[in-house]
């Protein structure tokens, strides 16, 4: 811990130099990082909102799918990226000692500078399809926080695996969709599975999984004409999902840190 504070800067500056050489391998750079989620956005809204009736689930539809395409794309390419943080890096770790965590933490950082691009546009759709400014877009930040912190804590964690086993990165991306359609990213999942007569009991598990509540809590901090299921009891959730993930991944990620960069 001691050593990755340190080098607090580096991972900064480590991340910003990632996102500027990404950028230089393309004419238009930032630009591509944003359009991922918006024309991800783009495909729900025709398949789930118009081809499959998914707008008459909730008021504004198109601010609902916004602030779930947007939120729930920064925790999934912050896990895919920092899983593969240390098995794409493997010379750099051979051949200077560090403290390996900088890797997957520098990943999530670069991501987020990303999704810094992403959040005027997600806020322009959710002022245009008619939600107000309001207080609670204060939260928004915290929510925020919250994701960072758990995000990193699973970046860590497959990125140990992932050096571990490799095959695993392949299969990860799919099931990190899955996840995103189980946790309600096009539409409300909890009020589906109830109106498909689904046992309460795994309806409780997808309402308390950690993708379902950011979701939520996002939502809830800028959207007014959306409330989730749970109210106060996500952000509860909210918090204790990202205080529990971080140190765990750093201990999961630390009791192999003598054997990054062997294989």
């Amino acid at each position: 811990m001691a050593s990755l504070w340190h080098r607090r800067i580096f991972i900064r500056a480590f991340a910003k130099a990632s996102v500027d050489k990404q950028n230089t391998k393309s004419r238009l750079g930032q630009f591509w990082q944003v359009m991922d989620p918006v024309l991800t956005m783009a495909l729900y809204w025709f398949l789930f909102g118009f081809l499959l009736g998914g707008r008459g689930s909730v008021e504004n539809y198109t601010g609902f799918l916004a602030a779930g395409v947007f939120t729930f794309a920064l925790i999934r390419q912050s896990i895919t990226a920092g899983s593969r943080s240390i098995s794409g890096n493997e010379g750099l770790i051979r051949s200077i000692h560090f403290p390996r965590a900088v890797l997957p933490l520098a990943v999530v950082f670069k991501q987020l500078r990303v999704f810094y691009f992403a959040i005027p546009i997600m806020l322009v759709i959710l002022l245009i399809t008619g939600e107000p400014i309001t207080w609670q877009w204060l939260l928004a930040p915290v929510v925020l926080l919250l994701i960072v912190m758990f995000s990193m804590g699973m970046a860590l964690v497959m990125a140990r695996i992932v050096a571990t086993v490799q095959d695993i990165s392949e299969v990860l991306p799919y099931l990190l969709r899955i996840w995103g359609y189980m946790s309600g990213v096009m539409i409300p999942i909890a009020d589906r599975l109830n109106s498909l007569g689904v046992p309460e009991w795994a309806v409780f598990i997808i309402e308390i999984n950690p993708g379902t509540v950011y979701l939520n809590c996002m939502r809830d901090a800028l959207m007014q004409s959306y409330f989730s299921p749970g109210g106060i009891v996500n952000w509860y959730l909210a918090v204790g999902w990202a205080v529990f993930m971080l140190p765990f991944g750093l201990w999961f990620f630390w009791r192999a840190e003598d054997r990054y960069g062997r294989g």
